[in-house]
């Protein structure tokens, strides 16, 4: 059977399909002859009555009809918002797309995600000692009509609120105080955003949660100046919850799908909140980034201090180093940690801490990453520390690697698919020797690896 351009299957179709693999992103790969068919939600083995949803050159995807055979490693989620056979034409949220998978699966099939992009053996994936209530933050998008707001996450592939009353990735604390600042903007009738007409007030809540010291920063992010109610409605949630220390508004007046404005306003408490990795303290801002599994953060730093192999004499250079976190974790351990970062928040952040820290061997650059190389010179035992965003890094920076040729690079990806790119351009003058995945996200399809490179001779 051809299926020259997919001509010969249409949307709305439906058939049989075992899944064989996961593959990058999340999604199930199964084949209907020759044509290769993904299915989101699907596990390894499962047998499945799918429809076509959408037809590529080359490929299909389709939804879940019905599991003729469900494979051994399938169960039931236990988030009643979580993608069933029953609301699979509704409303659910698409955050935790394993969450039908068996934990030890899940490791599994990670994985082999990571080794499809490699030719050495990938290490076995570091696990999570916790597998739900795991995350530090929370990001609740705003809708509905005063009185009646929706609040939760996004339909997958839409702007579609679906309300969640229980994150099963979220602490029972964080799901008892988004729950009460629910019922007190319903109760005073705050005007929700409305996404398609630019109109209304409340857009999103953030909460941030320290898992070290048990303390909360709520931001309340709004189209408006003015908030009605304001006073009152932070009054009776900080003194219901006292683990509330911090209290921000922020205004973000654009018709934009960004989360937050330029604009942030302490209403109440202190400025930050503080979080610890290791014997480092960090203070958490509003607009800070953090990984956002504090627990899992820790085995992540480790495995890249391993990596480093650092005896102390080391020069090291932190490349994307956003709020300098690897650099003050890893500063003990090496003479002298340079860190680069072209936004201007992240690194006033990072010198904040290295002061509250006391660190005395860490340095910060602003600017961007490959005009600042330009200007630099490496020493002969350079250690480099990258960390990029999804995106992988750019080709001047790794041209600058192979030019000075670093003791050492240990790279940290969130994107298998980039990490191969870079470490393949690297690979004239560089050898990957390690890769490490680190669980940073169970019940879904993320992955975070550490790579270990060294010259060649």
């Amino acid at each position: 059977m051809k299926y020259k351009n997919n001509k010969m299957i249409k949307c709305g179709k439906q058939i049989e399909l075992t899944i064989e693999k996961i593959i990058t992103g999340g999604d199930g790969l199964g084949r209907y002859g020759k044509l290769v068919v993904m299915v989101p939600y699907s596990v390894p083995q499962d047998k499945l009555l799918v429809e076509i949803t959408e037809t590529k050159k080359h490929f299909a995807y389709a939804r879940v009809v019905s599991v003729i055979s469900p494979s051994p490693y399938r169960i039931v989620p236990p988030c009643p918002a979580h993608y069933s056979l029953l609301t699979a034409r509704c409303l659910f949220c698409g955050g935790c797309n394993f969450q039908m998978i068996e934990y030890k699966k899940q490791l599994e099939y990670k994985s082999e995600v990571v080794q499809d992009f490699f030719d050495i053996k990938v290490n076995k994936m570091i696990p999570a000692d916790n597998q739900f209530e795991y995350r530090n933050k929370i990001q609740m998008p705003i809708g509905g009509s005063a009185g009646k707001i929706n609040m939760g996450f996004f339909h997958p592939g839409s702007h579609k609120i679906v309300n969640v009353n229980r994150c099963f990735l979220q602490t029972k604390k964080t799901n008892d105080i988004i729950s009460e600042i629910r019922r007190l903007v319903n109760e005073y009738n705050i005007q929700p955003y409305n996404e398609d007409k630019g109109t209304g007030i409340l857009r999103h809540i953030i909460l941030r949660k320290s898992s070290a010291f048990d303390e909360f920063m709520l931001i309340i992010v709004s189209k408006t100046n003015f908030i009605p109610r304001i006073k009152e409605i932070t009054s009776k949630i900080s003194g219901k919850f006292p683990e509330i220390v911090s209290i921000y508004q922020n205004i973000n007046p654009k018709k934009t799908n960004v989360i937050l404005g330029d604009k942030n306003f302490k209403i109440y408490g202190r400025d930050t909140i503080k979080e610890k990795i290791g014997n480092t303290i960090f203070a958490v801002s509003p607009i800070s980034f953090f990984q956002i599994n504090t627990e899992q953060t820790l085995k992540l730093y480790n495995t890249i201090k391993d990596f480093a192999k650092l005896s102390g004499s080391e020069s090291v250079f932190d490349i994307y180093s956003g709020v300098g976190s690897i650099s003050l974790y890893l500063s003990p351990y090496c003479r002298k940690i340079t860190g680069i970062e072209e936004i201007p928040s992240a690194v006033s952040d990072a010198f904040k801490n290295c002061k509250f820290n006391n660190i005395k061997n860490a340095f910060f650059i602003r600017g961007n990453a490959e005009q600042v190389l330009k200007r630099l010179e490496f020493p002969r035992n350079s250690v480099v520390i990258l960390d990029p965003p999804r995106a992988g890094c750019s080709r001047e920076v790794l041209t600058f690697l192979l030019k000075s040729m670093p003791l050492r690079i240990v790279y940290t990806s969130c994107n298998p698919a980039t990490l191969s790119r870079d470490v393949k351009l690297l690979s004239d003058k560089y050898k990957l020797l390690e890769i490490q995945p680190v669980d940073m996200f169970p019940q879904t399809a993320h992955i975070e690896c550490v790579a270990k490179l060294e010259p060649k001779c």
